[in-house]
């Protein structure tokens, strides 16, 4: 899990890029916790937190998996 939450570092402590909170990484990030899981299910509040996510952002990347 590292290598796909620590790809692109901030610049600084507390700075985040674009890249970072892109939603086609969020949900690649996502999607690895899934697989992580072990019985396929993932608390969204959880997520929001391993990924320093507002749970708004959750809600788009399920959209965006629902969508495929």
């Amino acid at each position: 899990m590292d290598g796909v939450l620590s790809e692109a570092a901030p610049k600084s402590p507390g700075e985040k890029t674009r890249y970072d909170t892109s939603l086609g990484l969020l949900t690649k990030k996502f999607i690895h916790l899934l697989n992580e899981s072990p019985d396929g299910v993932v608390d969204l509040n959880r997520a929001a937190e391993v990924l320093e996510v507002q749970k708004r952002r959750i809600y788009d990347i399920t959209n965006v998996l629902e969508g495929i």
